[in-house]
This record gives C-alpha cells, structure tokens and sequence, in this order.
C-alpha cells in the first residue's frame, strides 16, 4: 500500500529545537533528544499521520533545514526540493530567533514554489511564554498568512503535550485543505524505507556542490 504524502520544510536558527520538535511528532514514544541537524546538510524524518475522522494515513515528511551548512547553497537546494509547507521555529527564550523568522522566510519564499504554500511559526523553547498581542508575531502572521503555533515548554519535556499534538496536526490539515497530496513512489510502505529514500535524493542534490555527499562531509 502506498501512503499520500506531503513535505513539510523545517526552519530556524541553529539550536533552536528544530530537530528536537520533528522527533518528538514523528516519534513520541522514543527516549532521548533530537540528534541535531548536520553542518553539511538536511536531516529527515517520516511520520506516519491518520487523519481525524478518517481513515486515510498520510506520511508527513519533514526536512530539517541546517540553520549553519559548510555548503553556501545547500538550504537553496533543500527549498527547491518539492516543499509543500513550512514551519519556521523559534526559541521563546531568545528574542532573536523570532526576530530573525523573517529572515528564514525571506530566503525561503526566494524560491517561486514556496511563495504560496502553508507558513506555520512555531514558537518553542524550554518555558512556556506568554506572546499575547506581541507586535512582532502580528506582523509575521499577516506577512505570511501564518499561522502561530504556541509549543513553548516542549524542548524541556520528552513529549508534546496532547494540545500540542492537535496544534500540529491542525496545521496538517491547513495544507490539506489547500492542496493534492501527492504519492511516495512505489515501495515505499513503510516509515523506514521511506525516510532513506528521501535522505537518498537530499545526496545527490548537496553532492555536485564540492563533489562530497554529506557523509564523506563529516568525515573530512
């Protein structure tokens, strides 16, 4: 059986809890923390989504966009990768990383293909913090008819809390409502399988760049 699909572009300062975000939705029994994306490149990771009230399954395949690279143009090729949404994540705990959410998104919607789709800010960090009428958040979400997803505290606990949950999985359903979805390749029937493939083609595409994959990267 092949499972729909959508893909969904990770985005934020280093440190901010971006990888740490996608384990805990893509694996919410798991122990211990994200891994940390890679200086010299994406990381991926596959969930396996039932829609409410429905018995469609949905993988949500999550590129996590390296907030520094070794390769200057490495994130351009990582936004031209089929995107289908974005969040753009923050650390409620430093005021930087949301002012610098616009910046993401400027370098992000340079590419045509992400001028339009889904924009969810999610605001982290280890504290829940009250954003109420914060001028910054008001603007952002008018520029990008975004959505504001507060998560704050889930970097300090080992699971989303289950208002948490139904926050993202409502932004799920946003791009839904918004577009086809599209198929993974035959084959493809499980989490594993289908995160190796995407992980695969994120090679090739950093590869030409200086003529190393990824892992060779780390290694040098």
């Amino acid at each position: 059986m092949n499972n729909d699909c959508i893909r969904i572009g990770v985005l934020g300062e280093l440190g901010v809890g971006k990888s740490e975000l996608v384990r805990q939705i893509c694996h919410p029994g798991a122990q211990g923390r994200g891994t940390g994306s890679s200086w010299s490149g994406p990381a991926v990771d596959v969930a396996d989504f039932q829609r409410p009230n429905s018995e469609q399954r949905v993988w949500v395949e999550f590129v996590v966009v390296p907030g520094e690279t070794l390769h200057p143009r490495s994130r351009q090729m990582v936004y031209m990768f089929g995107l289908d949404a974005l969040l753009v994540v923050c650390d409620c705990s430093v005021h930087r990383t949301l002012l610098r959410a616009t910046e993401w998104m400027e370098e992000a919607t340079a590419v045509d293909s992400l001028k339009r789709v889904p924009v969810a800010l999610v605001l982290g960090g280890p504290v829940p913090v009250d954003w109420a009428n914060t001028p910054t958040l008001d603007s952002f979400a008018e520029t990008y008819s975004a959505k504001v997803l507060d998560l704050s505290g889930y970097t300090s606990s080992p699971a989303l809390e289950s208002r948490q949950l139904q926050l993202i999985h409502s932004f799920f359903e946003t791009h839904f409502e918004m577009a086809p979805l599209s198929t993974v390749p035959k084959g493809f029937d499980s989490r594993q399988a289908a995160t190796k493939y995407i992980e695969a083609e994120m090679d090739k595409r950093i590869m030409f760049l200086d003529g190393k994959s990824p892992a060779a990267a780390k290694a040098s």
